[in-house]
């Protein structure tokens, strides 16, 4: 049963990529040359005054926290601009329906096609700040990729979660601003949290990107993880994914079928 539900989403996965390939020039300068140019300006700008930050170069501390932005980004504006058109506008998941594909496989698929264009993205980031010299470990950046893309699923989730209660596309804005940017400027991709009030740095912990960051910086920079600290991120990740999806599922079967 869940062989025929993988191949399922795989199919949506696969429509879109093939969609994808038509469009990829315009695809990767929003997916790929943005991120890099986040990465040059704070690689180069911010870290020709801040030496360090949590005891290590600035470079290896903003390399895996471009990562991590760029994983979010691009999973987040796929399930929800990108999700939101296939469903109000082309009325691409009518038919997808009207095939043997459940709402879960769509849903799936889709999380699971916007966490692939999310990795890609991370991937060029880990590539060229890999040869700026911002990996101090190329196996603990390996390593960190499967992290990065289960936490990509838990994006996905949650803007699926935010397109199952749009009523149009001006509605993200709210999302993107109450809660991808605040996790772009107060989760610790280009700061350490110590450096914020601590009310502000409690409440960040709150989001999923720093327990993204505190798994995937430390493999990255060669530091290790605690197992215990890490299996508690890990849980907390998990939770982004498991409930905001079943929250959308819910909500969108209510919405097409009630």
């Amino acid at each position: 049963m869940h062989g025929v539900a993988l191949t399922a989403a795989g199919a949506v996965w696969r429509r879109q990529y093939l969609v994808w390939r038509k469009l990829i020039w315009s695809s990767l300068a929003t997916n790929v040359c943005n991120p890099l140019l986040f990465l040059f300006a704070f690689a180069f700008g911010l870290g020709a005054v801040m030496a360090e930050q949590e005891g290590i170069a600035y470079l290896a501390f903003v390399v895996p926290g471009m990562m991590a932005y760029t994983s979010m980004f691009v999973a987040s504006f796929e399930t929800t601009v990108s999700a939101f058109a296939r469903y109000s506008l082309q009325r691409t998941w009518d038919a997808t329906l009207a095939t043997s594909v459940t709402l879960e496989e769509l849903l799936l698929g889709e999380a699971l096609w916007a966490a692939s264009k999310a990795m890609l993205s991370a991937l060029c980031v880990l590539l060229v700040g890999g040869l700026w010299g911002g990996i101090p470990s190329w196996a603990g950046a390996v390593a960190a990729l499967p992290i990065l893309f289960g936490a990509a699923l838990g994006f996905a989730a949650q803007g699926l979660l935010c397109t199952a209660f749009a009523r149009g596309f001006d509605n993200f804005s709210y999302f993107f601003t109450f809660w991808t940017t605040p996790m772009f400027v107060f989760s610790g991709v280009f700061f350490s949290l110590d450096r914020f009030p601590e009310s502000l740095a409690a409440a960040a912990w709150l989001l999923p990107m720093p327990h993204l960051l505190a798994l995937v910086r430390p493999l990255t920079t060669g530091a290790g993880l605690e197992p215990l600290a890490a299996a508690g991120h890990g849980l907390v990740l998990l939770l982004y994914f498991v409930i905001p999806f079943a929250a959308a599922t819910a909500r969108i079967r209510r919405r097409m079928f009630d």
